[in-house]
């Protein structure tokens, strides 16, 4: 989680007000602005009401590959994680627009092996907006939105930011369709990867004794595996999921993985060196 860094101002010391740099950690950067004009109409979900069990409702982010600056345009990552199975999938997004956004949340619905069934984003203005809330609204998906500045609220969404786009794709600034080419092409192999290979397990208790906190998780599955036992997949729908299975190589998949992330770290734009 990115730390609070305070503001400096005229005449203090610079380095004694920036411990990121001490730390050889990255000054926190926030792209979002937050929507208020639909904010009354969408209803807030916090980390303790969901209940779902059943896959469909998905939480989602969006991801600045901004560098060191949040200014003029640059590339950015939808990630939605299905809160009962942890199915994730990745997409790269043209800019911030509404409707860059909403389009890149109607093709997540086309890799989606489920009906997408509801959708929690935070309050940012690409999310909270009349174009997307039409959109939900039309196609009946159940639209919710976390408190602002209550991480904990997507925790499902922030840990597969951490672990995956920037764990992956890392801080470097996009801009070109170069890198929009490769970003898509890694998403690609890395849902498969994700999907099918990467077991998690998921909190089923927590409680307290005196200062110690005791969690129970459960067997460790991929997303695939849970989903299958979820029991809402029709029998084509399994079959082609099974079929993509046994058709998958992990080892190559990591090495193309691999190799796709060389060619987008080359179309990084970097700033330029001083002299």
């Amino acid at each position: 989680m990115l730390q609070a860094v305070k503001a400096i101002h005229p005449g203090d010391d610079e380095s004694a007000q920036a411990p990121w740099r001490k730390l050889g950690g990255r000054k926190p950067l926030s792209t979002t602005r937050p929507g208020s004009l639909l904010k009354s109409a969408i209803p807030i979900r916090t980390f303790a009401d969901w209940k779902e069990d059943q896959p469909g409702f998905m939480e989602t982010d969006l991801v600045a590959h901004c560098g060191e600056s949040v200014d003029d345009f640059y590339l950015n990552t939808l990630c939605a994680v299905d809160v009962a199975t942890g199915w994730t999938e990745c997409l790269p997004v043209w800019g911030k627009g509404q409707a860059r956004v909403c389009s890149a949340v109607h093709r997540m619905r086309q890799y989606l092996p489920f009906p997408l069934l509801g959708i929690d984003s935070d309050n940012g203005s690409e999310f909270i907006n009349q174009c997307f809330f039409i959109y939900c609204k039309q196609q009946k998906i159940t639209f919710t939105r976390s408190r602002a500045y209550k991480k904990n609220d997507s925790c499902h969404v922030e840990q597969k930011n951490g672990n995956i786009v920037r764990r992956l794709v890392g801080y470097e600034r996009y801009i070109s369709k170069a890198s929009f080419e490769c970003l898509r092409r890694v998403y690609d192999l890395v849902r498969l990867y994700i999907n099918f290979f990467q077991p998690t397990m998921k909190l089923i208790s927590k409680s307290r004794h005196g200062a110690k906190v005791h969690k129970v998780y459960d067997i460790a599955r991929t997303p695939y595996q849970r989903l299958v036992s979820a029991g809402i997949l029709t029998e084509a729908k399994r079959a082609d999921l099974a079929a993509t299975y046994h058709g998958l190589n992990p080892v190559k998949l990591l090495k193309q993985i691999n190799a796709t992330l060389e060619q987008l770290w080359q179309t990084a734009k970097r700033p330029a060196s001083v002299t």
